[in-house]
């Protein structure tokens, strides 16, 4: 298996471009599909400069329902239509509650942001017409033989408890309200190979053992092999770094890569605590598995 990093926060190489966001393209003995798609159209030119046709996916997967992972999907749509219709493209697989309004709150002045999928009238209806909508829920969906997403991430893990800084506007007839955001769309790619699971996440923003202990729960006795993710650490406690990476331990991942909102101190403490079981990821990096 092959994994192409198209949207990074990172990038070292001449001629790439990255950004707050992230977009992996996977490459299977049989199948090929495209991780998320950034925030705008970066992975595009990134995967033209790698010489990787898109144009000949198994599916799009979304990870879950934020800007800097959905918000290419604006320039993928332009770049796929001929004389103003869609070509036929990859089904794209998302959880039904992706699409749900959705809010951060700043951590300096508690004033809420908006997050969440843009344009999603214009954009996504025009999708919606032409391209297979694939809506997971919660558990686990198998999408192909040996690929599977998980979903509604359950809280299991005492240091990773949900997160209050998360907000969905919701509507009830005609008022709305705010609710806590518990991130249930966020979910999980599972590849199984010979050697493992392989694991990829977005952001986990359930945190990143929770979403490893759900893996366990899914396949029993089954080793986990990889794990290709974005772990949302960036502005974590160094106690809860350190639990997170005495976990990391405990769970024997042989191939460990950091990306995205891990955040580079903590990149740097799992890097220096894992040794080579941790592979630097940066835009244009191609990581076999």
């Amino acid at each position: 298996m092959k994994v192409s990093v198209l949207t990074e926060n990172t990038v070292y190489k001449r001629g790439f471009l990255g950004e707050h966001g992230l977009s992996l393209f996977i490459e299977t003995a049989e199948e090929k599909y495209l991780f998320d798609t950034g925030q705008s159209g970066v992975f595009l030119h990134n995967a033209e400069k790698l010489k990787i046709d898109l144009e000949k996916l198994n599916g799009i997967i979304l990870s879950h329902g934020h800007y800097d992972h959905c918000g290419g999907m604006e320039y993928w749509s332009k770049k796929q239509k001929i004389d103003g219709n869609l070509k036929k493209i990859a089904p794209i697989f998302i959880n039904e509650k992706a699409f749900d309004e959705k809010y951060t709150k700043h951590l300096s002045n508690g004033m809420l942001r908006y997050i969440g999928v843009e344009d999603k009238e214009k954009i996504w209806k025009d999708l919606e017409s032409s391209v297979k909508f694939i809506y997971t829920k919660e558990g686990c969906t198998t999408i192909s033989n040996n690929v599977f997403l998980l979903s509604k991430i359950p809280y299991v893990t005492e240091f990773e408890p949900m997160s209050d800084g998360f907000w969905k506007k919701v509507f009830r007839k005609q008022t709305s309200e705010w609710i806590v955001d518990t991130l249930e769309d966020e979910q999980l790619l599972v590849i199984r190979s010979e050697k493992g699971l392989c694991v990829f996440a977005g952001c986990a923003h359930p945190g990143i053992i929770n979403c490893l202990r759900y893996v366990q729960t899914c396949f029993p006795k089954e080793h986990i092999y990889s794990l290709v993710a974005g772990m949302h650490l960036k502005a974590c406690s160094a106690s809860r770094l350190q639990a997170t990476i005495q976990a990391l331990k405990e769970i024997q991942l042989d191939i460990i890569v950091p990306l995205h909102c891990t955040g580079i101190t903590a990149i740097a403490a799992i890097k220096e605590a894992m040794k080579e079981t941790c592979v630097l990821g940066e835009v244009g990096k191609i990581i076999s598995l």
